[in-house]
């Protein structure tokens, strides 16, 4: 029996990794990626002799959970900010807040970006962003153009850890931990990574001398703060709704919606009725993308559980080594190297059960894996071969992969030095939710 047992293990991973190779080599060839997905399920299902009607069942029954409506209500609540010129007077603040700092206009970037929370379920989306209004001002202000890159792109892997991010509501449903812990957990951890990027961009700024934006002026900071106070306040109204257990998070969204469309329409008075038809099919969109994706990610994931691969994974892992540092640093590895190939939320549905049950054994708390995964997300989302938002910068700067791939090797060591620390004092991530007494 153990001979028979040792032989179908073989046959299911053969299976997978048939599966997964396949869907490895479209993805190299430019198929999306939740299609590349779905092939890689399928194969996977039908190698094993699964009724393939079992596919679209599974798909529609994963999506059928009231906690994944939150997803289009947070994107909703993103387009309309695009739409009603949030994201300008997000950088007006930011730049009057830090842009009298050497190399000003790049720490503009990295608060810009913290700001620009993840709201749209995309790291490359809020790059882009971000990144059409910033590339072109550094180029203006002296940047090298593929260091401009460099730096958008990193700080557009920002957003992962802001609260509201979409990819940690994403983690929290997968991994069954509260929402509002994860949002809390990833603010020191997303204030370490802004100080490492803004100490990169300062180093860089002195050595090549690039200047100020402007001098500072408390009058302009505070006028700017006015102009964009009723935009910040729109992830403090989720985050105090959810954890003064006033809403829940599909809630929270709603909230959060109707509050910036208020805001934006009677307040700031820079979003016409006109727009919503745009916004809506924008939302629509990304909402059909994303849930597309998460649906059938849910599919190959719950194949990989029954086949016990995580299991499976934990027990070869552990035969390794039993010290749960450099069991830690193994599986980030492996996760940076998925990250290359794989958009964050895909990674989080498909590969993160795998280890769960290892890192239960090893006692590491689910929320503090949470955040190591988005900030080692950080680092494999700006490396090749796919590196989605250093391909996005340097599509918008012009500038060629090589030359930005080099940049942003800075900032790649700082994001590892974050990891490291956090991997090393995995209290990080608590200590805010231990001070609020969030469990």
């Amino acid at each position: 029996s153990r001979r028979n047992a040792a032989a179908t293990l073989a046959a299911e991973i053969n299976n997978i990794m048939w599966a997964l190779a396949v869907g490895a080599g479209l993805l190299g060839v430019g198929v999306p990626v939740a299609v590349c997905i779905g092939i890689a399920a399928t194969i996977a299902l039908a190698s094993a002799g699964v009724p393939l009607l079992i596919i679209p069942q599974q798909l529609f029954a994963n999506l059928n959970n009231f906690g994944l409506l939150a997803i289009p209500f947070f994107m909703l609540t993103g387009a309309i900010m695009e739409a009603g010129g949030v994201s300008v007077r997000i950088i007006e603040f930011s730049q009057a807040l830090v842009g009298s700092v050497r190399g000003g206009i790049g720490h503009v970037t990295i608060v810009a970006s913290m700001f620009f929370a993840d709201l749209s379920g995309s790291a490359t989306a809020d790059t882009a962003a971000i990144g059409s209004v910033m590339i072109p001002g550094m180029v203006r202000k002296g940047y090298a153009p593929e260091f401009a890159v460099a730096l958008q792109a990193s700080a557009g892997s920002l957003g992962l850890l802001s609260p509201v991010s979409m990819s940690m509501l994403v983690y929290a449903y997968t991994v069954n931990v509260s929402v509002g812990t994860m949002f809390i957990a990833g603010i020191i951890p997303m204030i370490l990574v802004v100080v490492s990027f803004m100490a990169v961009n300062y180093i860089v700024a002195v050595r090549r001398n690039y200047t100020a934006v402007e001098p500072f002026s408390a009058t302009r900071l505070w006028r700017s703060f006015k102009g964009a106070v009723l935009a910040l306040l729109t992830p403090v109204i989720i985050l105090g709704g959810i954890l003064g257990g006033v809403f829940t998070p599909v809630e929270a969204g709603v909230v959060a919606a109707v509050y910036v469309t208020i805001v934006s329409l009677f307040v700031f008075k820079t979003l016409r009725i006109s727009q919503f038809k745009e916004i809506l099919i924008k939302t629509s969109i990304n909402t059909a993308r994303v849930t597309f994706l998460l649906g059938l990610a849910f599919v190959l994931g719950r194949y990989l559980i029954e086949a016990q691969i995580p299991l499976h994974v934990a027990n070869g892992m552990m035969t390794l080594t039993t010290n749960a540092i450099v069991l830690l640093v193994l599986v980030n590895l492996f996760l940076i190297a998925t990250h290359t190939i794989l958009e964050t939320i895909s990674s989080i549905v498909v590969v993160i059960p795998v280890f769960i049950p290892l890192l239960l054994n090893l006692g590491v708390a689910p929320v503090v894996f949470g955040v190591l995964v988005l900030v080692n997300s950080a680092i494999g989302i700006n490396l090749p071969p796919i590196g989605f938002c250093l391909f996005t910068a340097s599509a918008i700067g012009g500038v060629s992969v090589e030359k930005a791939t080099r940049a942003i090797l800075p900032f790649i060591l700082a994001l590892v030095i974050d990891l490291a620390l956090i991997i090393a004092f995995p209290s990080i991530p608590r200590i805010l939710p231990n001070l609020l007494g969030v469990r």
